[in-house]
């Protein structure tokens, strides 16, 4: 494989990886507002943010986790022939099953105690929602960005005056 090539997948993935981290943000921001709203739990505002932001860095590893699966199951194949809705189960399964297994190690590593079942499960279950929702929307815009008529969803060129 050409450096060239190395260097453009693992902009893909890093790229993929960040627009997880911001996903999973914004999701956990809008549940903690949900339940706010709502009255189901009492969330400050810096406890919200708090939360968000390690929701996003979860969501981060996750997406570099999703993106090596991608790589290695969906390699050679093109936009257009990839379901959103398999590819949004396949990243709701991958995740589900990588973020318990990812906080497992850590812990152990770090040398703390294991985490009782029912928080692994719950752990799991989020990852499984956000992930599934961050692989198929992504696998979607992705679509939608490719049908678009060529210069539609690239960068605006400089004006005039800024050249």
């Amino acid at each position: 494989m050409a450096a060239r090539d190395f260097f453009r997948r693992l902009r893909g993935a890093v790229g993929n990886a960040l627009v997880w981290g911001g996903a999973w943000f914004i999701g956990a921001v809008a549940l903690a507002a949900t339940l706010r709203i709502t009255g189901l739990a009492a969330i400050s505002l810096d406890g919200a943010l708090r939360g968000a932001a390690m929701f996003a860095v979860m969501g981060t590893i996750a997406g570099g986790a999703f993106s090596a699966f991608i790589r290695l199951q969906y390699h050679g194949r093109r936009l257009e022939g990839l379901s959103w809705v398999r590819f949004g189960i396949a990243g709701a399964v991958v995740t589900g099953l990588f973020v318990p297994s990812f906080i497992i190690v850590m812990r152990f590593l770090s040398g703390d105690p294991f985490l009782p079942l029912e928080a692994l499960l719950k752990n799991g279950i989020v990852g499984a929602v956000l992930g599934g929702a961050a692989a198929g929307a992504t696998l979607k815009l992705a679509q939608v960005a490719k049908q678009l008529p060529p210069g539609q969803h690239e960068q605006p060129e400089a004006l005039e005056g800024e050249r």
